[in-house]
């Protein structure tokens, strides 16, 4: 990022152009995610799911070598699998979506017994970053991969990146779009969706699997860091200003995607990971909402 401050703004667009594409497709796509999980009462989730997700990505750093010797990864090596993140994508989103689907199904059982939810989504998150730091330790590569991957350092998407997360997030919005009044009305009342006859499993179920999805792609792509603010802030911020379901969704869609905006250029402008800067813009379009809230209590 040195240095970046200098280059003309027409430059670092044609340099880093997938980049930004990724991180304004990620303020326009993960705010719907993060509204659902907040209507749902489950908005803790948007900080334990990209961290299970981490821990999946850097146990499968640690165990790469035996598996390339053991089991073979295609045409790869070890030097092509840790210098190359795309040739070996579909081993790290393997191990992203089944740590992702695992903590998921694991959080939602438990749900189902009762008790604190914030409690065992704390103790899972806490879990889960011990698992991100021991895996770390002992992973004998890729540790420039996953400090960059912590750092929420998003310059290095390509092509072939971004055309997954594209992929990926528009078929979440594409179902979100289609199936949003469903979506909700589970997540808000599930025994009212069960009077009107709605396949409340099926769209619990539905909502599950777009979640795990998105949250393994983003994880592996992004890095957690944008993920935290942008499931998390931008559906708190819409809420002190939305009169409607639709236009709450439609303003946590703003909210992310100015959030996108602003940390793109403050990470430019200050010399800053930009998924971290992301992250922080977020949370201070979250502080108007806040304050008006404050007031009118």
């Amino acid at each position: 990022m040195e240095g970046l401050a200098e280059i003309p703004w027409g430059e670092r667009v044609a340099l880093f152009r997938w980049a930004l594409l990724a991180a304004l497709l990620a303020g326009a796509v993960y705010p719907l995610l993060g509204t659902f999980l907040h209507v749902r009462r489950t908005s803790f989730y948007g900080i334990a799911l990209p961290q299970f997700a981490t821990a999946g990505m850097v146990a499968g750093f640690a165990v790469l070598p035996w598996w390339i010797e053991h089991i073979g990864l295609g045409e790869l090596d070890l030097a092509a699998a840790t210098s190359d993140s795309h040739a070996a994508m579909n081993y790290h989103l393997a191990w992203a979506s089944i740590a992702t689907f695992g903590g998921l199904s694991v959080l939602l059982w438990l749900g189902r017994r009762g008790g604190s939810e914030v409690g065992r989504v704390a103790a899972a998150f806490a879990l889960a970053s011990a698992a991100v730091v021991l895996f770390g330790r002992i992973s004998p590569v890729g540790k420039g991969f996953v400090d960059e991957l912590l750092a929420g350092e998003l310059l290095g998407v390509g092509v072939h990146e971004f055309e997954t997360l594209a992929f990926v997030l528009g078929l979440g919005a594409l179902l979100f779009a289609v199936f949003w009044r469903d979506l909700l009305l589970v997540s808000y009342d599930r025994e009212t969706a069960q009077v009107l006859g709605k396949r409340v499993l099926v769209f619990e179920g539905l909502l599950a699997a777009i979640a795990g999805l998105l949250v393994s792609v983003g994880a592996m792509i992004l890095g957690p860091i944008p993920l935290f603010g942008l499931l998390v802030f931008p559906a708190l911020a819409a809420r002190a200003w939305a009169s409607s379901m639709a236009g709450y969704l439609r303003l946590a869609v703003g909210f992310g995607v100015g959030a996108a905006i602003v940390g793109v250029v403050a990470s430019f402008e200050l010399d800053l990971p930009m998924g971290a800067a992301i992250a922080a813009s977020a949370a201070l379009l979250h502080l108007p909402g806040f304050a008006l809230r404050r007031l009118a209590a």
